[in-house]
């Protein structure tokens, strides 16, 4: 019934069964130790498989003989926004080529280069892809049907990367946060311009309503998404915006991050045009937040 995936060539298998993750079963081989988390990568049943970052040797993450096992692909989603601003859900696709190529160079990961579009109103669409990015620089209000398909998605296994794409009138600049008791809340109406971090707010608003239980809290710098393969010691690099830092959705029970928001338009960076040696940081928490995602 399961088909077994061995990641690396040399590996010592911990056989578990996974979780059902957007109508898809999974069985992997693991690695034991310090790295098995951060080497399991999930599996699902049609469009998305993983490949394995190198195995480990000697403390250090190798890519000589890892084993391919499939492909995996970053789609974009495809959801209703209410602001007319310029740079909306389907905003700078070279960022994503960029992020996918650099996937491919920088790690053994088998990512897709053919871009893809789902939409948040199809569920079934969205089940062949458990892993989605969405980005938009303003406000956004999500029909009754895209939201519940949003909280299923997340809730049956699906990851969700929402990136701030920073409203024009702040673009370029760098500003703290004023979400200084890690309580997620929107904006006051007063005593602050309301177009500094539309999306970012609007997002985390969302999520707190359809999980109550568990709402979006800030991720410590010591979380090990920003460390599961590359460091980053002071947490999520900031290209431009308001330095919130990244935002989580914690799985009750599990710990397990479902989604993850990042205020600083780490998107920008991918598109390496604008922040110079910056755009590199912005790519590799990229990778991190990908890996992250497979390894759990």
């Amino acid at each position: 019934m399961f088909r077994k995936i061995v990641h690396r060539l040399d590996d010592r298998a911990e056989r578990r069964f996974g979780e059902e993750m957007a109508g898809a079963v999974e069985h992997v081989e693991s690695l034991v130790g310090r790295y098995s988390r951060r080497q399991a990568l999930k599996v699902g049943a049609t469009a998305f498989a993983a490949t394995l970052l190198g195995p480990v040797l000697g403390g250090l993450l190798r890519a000589d003989n890892a084993v391919k096992t499939g492909k995996f692909v970053f789609p974009r989603l495809k959801f209703s926004v209410i602001d007319e601003t310029p740079d909306i859900w389907n905003t700078g696709p070279i960022g994503d080529a960029n992020l996918r190529k650099h996937l491919r160079s920088l790690t053994n990961i088998n990512a897709s280069e053919e871009p893809k579009t789902i939409r948040l109103s199809d569920f079934d669409d969205m089940c062949q892809h458990p892993f989605v990015f969405m980005t938009s620089e303003g406000h956004f209000k999500l029909p009754e049907n895209e939201e519940k398909n949003l909280r299923e998605f997340l809730e049956r296994g699906g990851f969700i990367h929402a990136d701030d794409c920073v409203f024009p009138s702040i673009k370029g600049q760098h500003i703290p946060s004023d979400l200084t008791d890690g309580i997620m809340r929107p904006r006051p109406k007063h005593g602050t311009p309301d177009d500094i971090d539309r999306f970012f707010r609007d997002y985390g608003c969302m999520i707190n309503r359809l999980f109550p239980e568990s709402p979006m809290r800030k991720i410590p710098v010591d979380h090990e998404i920003f460390h599961i393969y590359f460091e980053f010691p002071k947490g999520c690099p900031h290209m431009q915006g308001i330095d919130h830092g990244m935002w989580g959705q914690f799985e009750p029970g599990t710990g397990r991050l479902r989604t993850v928001a990042t205020p600083g338009d780490l998107h920008c960076g991918w598109m390496c045009q604008y922040f110079g040696a910056k755009d590199m940081q912005a790519i590799k928490m990229g990778i991190n937040i990908i890996i992250y995602f497979l390894s759990h």
